[in-house]
């Protein structure tokens, strides 16, 4: 984990990575300017960590919501 931690540490295009708990291990948010950019940055960046033996790839259709507002009450 702790290889993991600092590989990805060390690339630009990872902007967010979070350990996760559940089925997978990590989830990062990768900034690629198209999906063959993208390709290229999985097969020469993350499937070459040490100790990744598999990779999942989601894309997101639609963003449906975003804020960092944080509610003021609870409800």
């Amino acid at each position: 984990v702790q290889r993991f931690i600092v590989s990805v540490q060390q690339l630009g295009q990872v902007v967010e990575c979070h350990l996760m708990a559940g089925d997978c291990d990590f989830l990062l948010r990768v900034i690629a300017a198209d999906l063959e950019a993208y390709r290229r940055f999985q097969a020469e960046h993350l499937a070459r960590i040490d100790g990744v033996s598999s990779l999942k790839t989601d894309i997101p259709m639609q963003q449906v919501k975003r804020t960092s507002e944080l509610p003021l009450e609870v409800r």
